[in-house]
């Protein structure tokens, strides 16, 4: 009798156990869309935090208020930010923002700025002592 209680107690324990783990990396798994995405269905995006990726086509800045343009060849999306972007962050590079889509203004208001960095290693110049 103890050993059956005990193997139903560890039988609930993993499967509890798996749920957990399996939902909270559901929701920890953050992909992100384009501004052709985001175009094509903007009613589904609207009010919701979500990601856009693209490349920067214009920068503007003063102090800490950026404004960008974030396209992906197809569509373009204006963006703002405010704050310290990363040191990747420039025109004519990818970067991918997280924040939401103001209706009213008709803009991105960006909550964080990830650069994306290019694939290829590029060692620092050494020099050669002689």
């Amino acid at each position: 009798m103890k050993n059956k209680k005990l193997a139903v107690a560890i039988i609930l324990a993993s499967v509890i156990s798996a749920y957990l783990i399996f939902t909270g990396m559901k929701e920890s798994i953050s992909f992100y869309i384009t501004p052709s995405e985001f175009f094509k269905d903007k009613q589904k995006y609207e009010n919701r935090k979500l990601r856009i990726g693209g490349f920067v086509s214009e920068l503007w800045s003063k102090d800490l208020d950026y404004f960008f343009i974030l396209q992906d060849g197809e569509f373009s999306i204006p963006v703002t930010f405010r704050g310290v972007p990363p040191d990747l962050f420039a025109k004519a590079k990818g970067a991918i923002v997280e924040g939401f889509w103001d209706k009213s203004k008709n803009i991105f208001i960006a909550e964080k700025i990830m650069a994306k960095h290019s694939e290829d290693y590029h060692p620092p110049e050494t020099k050669i002592k002689k």
